[in-house]
């Protein structure tokens, strides 16, 4: 398997293309996690996370959320979810092999992925043509979408469907009142209402500390969360608990706070604690042995400078 990230004009330069490697290897799954989809007029552009943001709305988004300007989301976004896109496709590809004995190519384009990523919640109206609606899923761009305020703090609360909203009325004893209101009546109606509804809600969260709604949002099954930092993350309970997070010792850098893989396999499992990223040249003796090179002819390559083995490796 062949996975790279650069643009695949650079790839053609190198003989690294798909055509130059399937020529040796017909089972080889080349994997070009490149910009742009290669039959389109952006082909060859350069593309980096900030670049493809951009291109695909996320900061119309946060302005049109309520954001003084447009800006891009606190996040490497776009490297993420074309990181996603390129672990299904090299499964199926995989699976695809194993059935037929033959590799492929294939193409994950950052752009298209996040297009695809981002219309799937953002196109509404747009989708018909005529267009039937402006553009954007209300809820999600509504500037009263964010934590509560509390009297004391903040908590995420998220009333959704009709019976958590009936749970919610009952729990502060407004089953008749707000309850009756046609705004809170229906999924239709408070999608219409969405900024009344959720200015609302904030209204209510303010009358109670977040330890007291969290009690009876718990209490009535209503979805609640605490807004954590990342540095919370690093001591939250769930987290530890399970294993996800855990302390290590690292050879060069000392201590240092180490995730495990978020999923769990009943058959498979990957590693549920991961080894720190090799030093250069740390497991050369050991790839070149692997690749049927002699002792004595790793020791010579390494003499004239054609590879290079980490201090103190001494591995074969």
């Amino acid at each position: 398997m062949l996975i790279s990230n650069v643009r695949p004009q650079a790839l053609a330069r190198l003989g690294l293309d798909h055509a130059a490697v399937s020529a040796r290897n017909p089972r080889i799954i080349h994997v070009s996690c490149c910009g742009f989809d290669q039959d389109g007029p952006d082909a060859a552009r350069p593309a980096y996370d900030d670049l493809i943001q951009g291109a695909t709305g996320i900061p119309w988004l946060m302005q049109q959320y309520g954001a003084p300007e447009p800006a891009y989301a606190p996040t490497t976004l776009s490297d993420r979810v074309t990181g996603l896109h390129a672990v299904y496709a090299v499964t199926a590809a995989l699976y695809a092999r194993e059935k037929t004995g033959a590799g492929q190519a294939i193409v994950v384009p950052m752009f298209e992925a996040m297009a695809q990523f981002i219309l799937g919640d953002h196109m509404a109206g747009l989708t018909f043509e005529p267009p039937r609606g402006d553009p954007g899923y209300a809820r999600l761009l509504t500037a009263h979408r964010k934590p509560y305020a509390t009297a004391d703090g903040m908590l995420c609360v998220l009333i959704y469907n009709d019976k958590h909203w009936r749970s919610f009325f009952a729990a502060i004893g407004e089953s008749q009142g707000l309850a009756q209101d046609p705004r809170f009546a229906t999924h239709s109606a408070r999608a219409a209402h969405i900024d009344a509804v959720y200015a609302e809600v904030a209204r209510i969260l303010r009358t109670r500390t977040t330890a007291q709604w969290q009690a009876l949002l718990d209490a009535a099954d209503v979805p609640n969360m605490p807004m954590n930092s990342p540095a919370d993350l690093l001591t939250n309970a769930q987290l530890r608990a399970t294993g996800f997070l855990h302390d290590s010792v690292h050879p060069t850098e000392g201590p240092m706070h180490a995730m495990a893989h978020p999923t769990r396999w009943s058959a498979t499992p990957p590693a549920r604690t991961q080894t720190p990223a090799p030093q250069l040249g740390e497991h050369t003796r050991a790839l070149l042995a692997e690749a049927g090179y002699s002792p004595t002819h790793i020791e010579a390559l390494l003499a004239q400078g054609a590879c290079r083995a980490a201090s103190g490796d001494t591995t074969a």
